[in-house]
């Protein structure tokens, strides 16, 4: 069992050394809410039908990686498969990882966003109005103008940089905002939702260029919240990992006055993560009933302005790609989706294939290009594996 380092804290819960420690066990580091699960607990079935072992995939200089090699030099914490949903392969690096939430970083966008798809089918939320109308204290900031699907689908035009490793600037003033570094006395009062208001408009139209912008999806948490009428938390509840069959509870992380961190701070088992992820392999279907509605995926997957992606700046990545809903679309022959967040948490999607990979991890940096890609080729590998 790993045990917490001496020195871990909130300014550097983040770093080597100290991450895989904290990357499970976020809820002794910054203040979070409950995800509750239900009483009912969906059994994720397993097979010794396919195996995965004997997978390799090219690493970033060129030479074959097994299986064991890529989770090492990739830092993973725990690797589940389902195939056509069945749990086909399940590996953690340590037994704690397997009973514990780990945080899912941006996975926690796509999370978001499946609850906002709930909540526009049932009429609380319309994707073409303001978000002005739902916040309306966001006048006078760079959102005035835009729209709830602008926001959903990352082309808001707004004056900020998302700089993982800045030391100072508005990207740290964000951090503090959200409760995830350390403030000054004097500035305890500074919340999430100011640091909202408080971000200006870029030059340009809305719509246009696709931007990686992580407060847009921590507005949506708000804008939801608004629509819904109670917290995050406990429509996440309520509307996911009640109905999904959750076998833990999860977590959030909030700023000091309460406001859920939805653009990174989702805490999940990692077997709830792969239920999550089956359920939207399965259009939104799970234990007998349409948790979330078909038409909601079919737009995750299919919907999405190609002109807005490729202007921007991860169109290398994906050159037939495009974004929708805060789901990455791969754009390969199965139509793969993915969500990802940083220091590498996965969930890839396949729908040909029936496969569902999750992959938590404790990565070193929070961006590494070169194992990103390498990454996707291990998970067509395994597809292609466990599909001959």
């Amino acid at each position: 069992m790993l045990t917490r380092p001496v020195e871990l804290n909130l300014s550097n819960w983040r770093q080597p050394g100290h991450n895989r420690w904290a990357f499970h066990h976020v809820r002794e580091i910054i203040p979070t809410e409950k995800i509750s699960r239900g009483n009912r607990v969906s059994e994720l079935a397993k097979s010794i039908a396919g195996s995965v072992e004997e997978v390799t995939v090219a690493g970033p200089g060129g030479a074959d990686w097994s299986l064991q090699r890529w989770l090492e030099e990739s830092n993973s914490d725990a690797l589940l498969v389902a195939h056509r949903g069945e749990l086909v392969h399940e590996w953690y690096i340590d037994a704690d990882i397997e009973t514990s939430p780990h945080i899912v970083f941006s996975v926690s966008k796509s999370i978001t966003a499946t609850l906002a798809g709930v909540l526009i089918d049932q009429g609380l939320l319309d994707p073409a109005k303001a978000v002005v109308d739902y916040i309306p204290e966001l006048a006078d900031s760079g959102y005035g103008d835009a729209s709830l699907q602008q926001v959903l689908d990352m082309v808001v035009n707004i004056d900020f940089n998302e700089d993982y490793l800045a030391t100072s600037g508005k990207f740290l003033e964000y951090r503090t905002a959200t409760a995830w570094h350390p403030c000054e006395v004097d500035a305890i009062d500074r919340n999430l939702h100011d640091f909202l208001c408080s971000i200006g408009r870029a030059r340009g139209e809305h719509g246009q260029v696709w931007r990686y912008k992580s407060p847009n999806s921590d507005l949506l948490g708000w804008i939801i919240e608004r629509a819904g009428g109670e917290p995050l938390a406990g429509l996440m509840s309520r509307y996911l990992w009640q109905p999904l069959g959750a076998e833990a509870d999860a977590y959030i992380t909030v700023d000091r006055k309460g406001a859920a961190r939805t653009a990174g701070g989702i805490c999940v088992l990692p077997r709830d993560l792969l239920r999550f992820g089956e359920l939207v392999r399965n259009r939104g279907f799970a234990n007998g009933r349409q948790v979330i509605p078909e038409w909601w995926i079919e737009d995750c997957s299919e919907g999405g302005s190609r002109e807005a992606w490729e202007r921007g700046e991860s169109a290398k990545e994906f050159p037939a790609g495009q974004y929708r809903n805060k789901w990455y679309q791969t754009g390969n022959e199965h139509r793969a989706m993915l969500a990802i967040g940083i220091h590498s948490q996965w969930i890839y999607i396949n729908p040909v294939t029936g496969i569902t990979i999750v992959k938590l991890s404790s990565q070193d940096e929070p961006l590494k290009p070169e194992l990103d890609a390498t990454n996707l080729r291990m998970f067509d590998n395994i597809s292609a594996r466990l599909n001959p």
